[in-house]
């Protein structure tokens, strides 16, 4: 790889003229030298190094994305992950910033990270409430939270609607004239997203006069295939779906639930929607590579990342400005994984 001094000597420049060029700093320099620099950088296969840039300039480019998630776990796996950090990606190298991604749940790796990569800002993926005074002790960089629920004057945070998700998909199942439900969570105990869904879906069948049994509320849904969780998951889910009062549709807190679910539901035999109806949460485009047209609540992953990226990027560019608070809405999406049962006046005649 060719360096600026290599560069400067095939060019019969100085090296600070090639670092202007390189830099953008055009004004500084001819137009002529600027097209001969930058054709002998192309064809010397020249690449900046932009970690040593931002320390030159004290101007880093680099924002760092943290993710929760256990030792040793691949949270790309997830299909919202996937696409959402995907998103973020896109529109920060679209604002000429170089996403650095860690996953990660130790605050520890996080203060050292942070103060190690010399970031212009980050994102916090998650809820992070437990670590939330050391987070604001961290180098005064910009931070936007996403998909959190403590509310402190100074946060800049993008979430979704999430109990109006829930409360769309209670309404609805009531309005399609299911009067026993249940509800699949991912992490129901540490999950405030979780948390928020379940409690919009249990206002929402109040509108039915429906209430949400705690014996089909199901907290933990592994969505890999194979695992002990799921496995265990299967036996929970099955025992319930053999009792003469089993529930008629499921809630699940995500699409990618959703599809492991109606997979386990195919290991018992049980079809979608005839047997059982399904409502998914996200409305993410791998869905419609599976035959189960799903019902789902939609949120824009990609609308939300682009909010996300340009809070981020006028905070870094005005540290002054007072924090934001941006939440994103939801609306339900009606395909065909839901059976209609019966209004609510049919169903109190019966």
């Amino acid at each position: 790889m060719a360096t600026l001094k290599e560069i400067a000597q095939a060019a019969h420049v100085s090296m600070a003229t090639v670092s202007n060029v390189i830099n953008g700093n055009h004004h500084k320099v001819s137009s002529e030298t600027v097209e001969r620099v930058e054709k002998l950088a192309r064809e010397m296969g020249y690449v900046p190094n932009q970690a040593a840039r931002s320390l030159a300039q004290r101007e880093s480019r680099f924002i760092a994305i943290i993710s929760q998630a256990g030792k040793g776990d691949n949270i790309l796996t997830n299909p919202y992950n996937a696409q959402y950090i995907g998103a973020l990606t896109v529109d920060l190298h679209e604002k000429g910033y170089y996403p650095l991604i860690r996953f990660t749940n130790d605050f520890k790796d996080i203060d050292t990270d942070l103060r190690g990569w010399n970031v212009a800002g980050a994102i916090f993926n998650g809820s992070y409430s437990r670590y939330l005074k050391q987070i604001r002790s961290l180098p005064s960089i910009p931070i936007v939270f996403t998909d959190c629920y403590f509310r402190v004057p100074g946060i800049n945070h993008v979430g979704v609607d999430d109990d109006m998700g829930g409360q769309l998909a209670g309404e609805y199942l009531g309005k399609m004239g299911h009067r026993k439900v249940a509800f699949l969570a991912a992490d129901l105990d540490s999950s405030e997203v979780d948390q928020h869904r379940r409690a919009g879906f249990e206002a929402g069948l109040k509108e039915y006069d429906v209430e949400l049994p705690d014996r089909w509320t199901f907290r933990h849904a592994d969505i890999r295939p194979g695992t002990e969780y799921t496995e265990a998951l299967y036996q929970e889910l099955y025992s319930a779906m053999q009792t003469e009062d089993r529930p008629t549709a499921f809630f699940c807190t995500s699409d990618a639930i959703a599809l492991q679910l109606h997979r386990l539901m195919g290991r018992m035999s049980l079809r979608v929607p005839e047997d059982v109806s399904i409502i998914g949460f996200d409305d993410l485009p791998f869905t419609q590579q599976y035959s189960l047209p799903l019902t789902t609540i939609h949120q824009d992953v990609d609308q939300k990342a682009h909010l996300v990226v340009d809070m981020l990027s006028r905070h870094i560019q005005d540290k002054t400005l007072p924090s934001e608070r941006t939440v994103v809405g939801v609306s339900l999406v009606e395909r065909g994984s839901v059976r209609n049962l019966g209004t609510k006046e049919e169903t109190a005649r019966e």
